[in-house]
């Protein structure tokens, strides 16, 4: 009888015995499916594709425990070698080989991204900076190119307008175009939702988005709003000059308190100085700045001045704005005394 066969499959399972890892149990789905182990949620983002090993051995310096060779028995037998460039999320829900797959395919997490109202470009672009591999450059140059930007109806003078604040779910490695083509189709949705049944304009939606970045910059509380709007509306349909004080600020390039000398400041977004509305818009508003423009409450008020409890005095005439304008200058004045006899006091 032929001995020897039998000697080389002993040899064999000793073999698997020293060399297989301790969980494999000659059944691959007895380590591959091992629960994954780390105390927090790990945010792993990888900016360009790395091996599997490395991307392992980061993972193990953020608090993934697991048997690095487990791990490397199982990524052989997955095949995966390489993760592609992208943000992934590593946490106990999973399991060894519901990683390596994820990682593997590039299976991205996506990251939040939130856009505030009432800002500028650069602080828009800022924040894209901070969440994304691009840089402030990669989106100003899209916002400034005019040929991508009439593609997707707007240009350069009024996409700060169209840049919907939101708070939205992104992925990490998206083009900056992707991005903002993103904002300002959700600005659209916006608008489609408040014009609904009138009949498609594009001068009528660039008034709306003018309007309501104006309001945004205006108003103190929010149910403001819709009265702000209504009265600038009031103003521009009784040929008056806007005369909103956000658009000198704009006009500026700063947001402060306005001295007399501003008003006369001669720019084409001064509506002190011009007639109608500015030729863009000034910042990107909020959806209800947009309704108090597209669905301004209706009413005879053709001014209004700040108040001395924060919110704003609406007059339909030009006696009564004085009035008020009076009130409010009594209160600066008063608390310009009060700041000057404190700072006196003070030892």
């Amino acid at each position: 009888m032929n001995t020897f066969i039998p000697q080389i499959v002993i040899l064999f399972a000793s073999f698997l015995l020293v060399f297989t890892p301790r969980n494999y149990m000659l059944h691959s789905d007895s380590f591959i499916e091992e629960s994954l182990s780390t105390e927090d949620d790990i945010s792993l983002y990888i900016e360009r594709s790395q091996p599997m090993d490395s991307v392992l051995s980061t993972l193990a310096r953020k608090g993934l425990t697991i048997d690095p060779e487990i791990f490397d028995w199982a990524r052989r037998l997955s095949g995966w070698r390489s993760v592609p460039r992208g943000h992934y999320l590593v946490n106990n829900s999973g399991s060894l080989d519901q990683l390596l797959e994820k990682l593997g395919r590039g299976l991205q997490d996506p990251i939040t991204l939130t856009v505030l109202p009432g800002q500028n470009i650069q602080s828009i672009v800022e924040q894209f900076e901070k969440q994304s591999i691009y840089q402030q450059d990669d989106f100003l140059e899209v916002l400034n190119d005019s040929t991508w930007l009439a593609s997707v109806n707007s240009d350069t003078d009024r996409v700060i307008g169209q840049l919907y604040p939101e708070t939205y779910l992104v992925y990490w490695t998206d083009q900056p175009k992707t991005v903002i083509g993103r904002l300002i189709k959700e600005n659209t949705k916006a608008l489609s939702t408040l014009i609904e049944g009138e009949p498609f304009t594009s001068t009528r939606w660039e008034e709306v988005i003018i309007m309501a970045s104006i309001i945004e910059w205006e108003y103190k509380f929010e149910e403001e709003k819709k009265r702000i709007g209504g009265l600038y509306w009031n103003r521009l349909n009784s040929n008056m000059r806007l005369q909103a004080d956000p658009t000198v600020n704009f006009a500026l390039g700063e947001r402060r308190r306005l001295l007399y000398r501003d008003y006369s400041f001669e720019h084409p977004y001064n509506t002190y100085q011009i007639n109608g509305l500015p030729p863009g818009p000034i910042t990107n508003p909020s959806y209800t700045s947009l309704e108090a423009a597209a669905r301004p409450e209706r009413h005879d008020y053709l001014y209004m001045v700040a108040s001395p409890e924060g919110t704003h005095t609406f007059s339909t005439n030009y006696e009564d704005h004085q009035k008020a304008s009076k009130i409010w200058r009594d209160w600066i004045q008063e608390q310009y005394r009060i700041k000057r006899q404190r700072e006196q006091s003070t030892p």
